[in-house]
């Protein structure tokens, strides 16, 4: 009875730590996990995309030297092409994903996420920039088309408002 138990034992037991040493196939969720990275990051490049060409719209309906900055040119210059940079990286990763190898996918998700998170961080600074650059010159614009502003009142020794309808000072 003893020699059966070992008998029925043994096939069991090497099964299950020949079961237990299997590694899962990580391929196919690497896969997946870089196919929705670069497609987050398409979707942040085109919104970046759509922030350029609204800042170019604006800034082509100042007059040619409002802007007067060869560096706003030179940031907006930079900006696009960072995103021309991010999509070709994006691209890259989307033809690579056919891999089966683990290590050339983790390495894939790893490359994506460095390269193309520094160029979004850096293009969405430089979009800033340039979009700050042309509301202060459209600012400047209305402000030199808008009236002049009410002179203020005398300072003598009455004061502006009643004190009686004046509001309470919180």
């Amino acid at each position: 009875m003893n020699n059966f138990r070992a008998l029925v034992s043994f096939p069991l037991i090497a099964l299950l730590a020949a079961s237990g040493c299997e590694k899962t196939n990580d391929v196919p969720r690497l896969r997946d996990e870089v196919l929705a990275t670069t497609k987050d990051y398409q979707e942040r490049v085109d919104e970046l995309q759509h922030r350029a060409d609204e800042a170019a719209r604006r800034a082509n309906t100042l007059p040619r030297d409002a802007l007067n900055s060869a560096d706003a040119q030179r940031v907006f210059r930079q900006a696009l092409g960072k995103i021309g940079e991010a999509r070709r990286h994006l691209q890259q990763a989307q033809a690579a994903v056919k891999s089966d190898s683990v290590e050339e996918l983790e390495k894939l998700l790893d490359s994506v996420r460095e390269r193309v998170e520094a160029e979004v961080v850096e293009t969405t600074s430089e979009i800033s920039a340039v979009e700050s650059w042309i509301g202060t010159v459209e600012h400047r614009q209305g402000a030199a088309g808008a009236p002049p502003a009410a002179p203020a009142p005398a300072t003598g020794d009455a004061p502006p408002v009643p004190p009686e309808t004046a509001a309470p000072v919180r």
